[in-house]
């Protein structure tokens, strides 16, 4: 449903403490499981229909991950551009709050992105950084088939999920 507003997110306790739990247990096997634990967890507890998450630290590998094969497509495709709103928060360390694809601002500041973004179907972006010690080591990008803003309790457990992968994941990360 396009253009839908967004009805009120209510969430599961016992879910969003499963999700937290399967992220720090994550951590401790490695980088790529964190990731990969988070990105498996967003669609359900969030209710988006694709997560994606680059792990960017200053020094070291760079590590992808998506809940789908049309997240992954695009977060490696914006990598190779430079672009796309996982790039800006990262750069910034701020989150990307709930842009629709078809705005002026996605398709003037984003333009290879937004028109890939499209073409797979998705017409609304939000990106937040997974944060540790005051900087940004990666980017969460919840990707939606509507253009309205997600819910505020939605973005901030998006936040927190991606502040506690990055806090999980930086003792392995070259500083």
């Amino acid at each position: 449903m396009r253009n839908v507003p967004y009805e009120t997110y209510q969430v599961d306790s016992e879910q969003l403490a499963t999700a937290f739990v399967e992220v720090a247990d994550a951590a401790v096997r490695g980088a790529a499981q964190a990731l990969a634990a988070l990105v498996g967890c967003c669609p359900s507890l969030l209710g988006v229909p694709t997560a994606s998450v680059v792990l960017k630290p200053p020094t070291g590998r760079v590590d992808v991950a998506a809940s789908d094969d049309r997240g992954m497509r695009l977060e490696r495709a914006s990598l190779s551009w430079g672009e796309g709103p996982g790039a800006d928060c990262r750069a910034s360390a701020q989150p990307i709050r709930g842009v629709p694809l078809a705005h002026p601002y996605a398709r003037a500041n984003w333009p290879s992105y937004t028109a890939m973004a499209r073409s797979l179907g998705f017409a609304g972006v939000v990106a937040v950084p997974l944060r540790a010690a005051d900087r940004a080591v990666g980017s969460l990008s919840l990707l939606s088939d509507r253009a309205g803003p997600p819910d505020a309790l939605q973005l901030r457990l998006g936040q927190h999920l991606a502040d506690a992968t990055a806090l999980g994941v930086l003792p392995r990360c070259p500083s």
